[in-house]
């Protein structure tokens, strides 16, 4: 029979925390500037790009922070 895995100190899960918003607030930070910012690429598909980082930010959200509640 194996043991359950042991919990990271605090200190860690909180370091984890904060660099999991970072990533967070980055993916989106970057999918506002892809939809406010003037390129030269068509806006169907600067659309597209940014709902595509928005559904990446959120699912490195809830998967971070299952992880982190485990």
């Amino acid at each position: 029979m194996s043991l359950p895995p042991s919990r990271p100190p605090s200190g860690h899960v909180g370091r984890q925390l904060l660099l999991l918003k970072l990533v967070v607030a980055v993916l989106l930070g970057v999918a506002f500037l892809i939809l406010i910012l003037p390129t030269g690429i068509p806006k169907p598909l600067r659309i597209g790009v940014a709902v595509i980082d928005v559904i990446a930010a959120a699912t490195i959200w809830l998967l971070g922070v299952q992880r982190l509640k485990r």
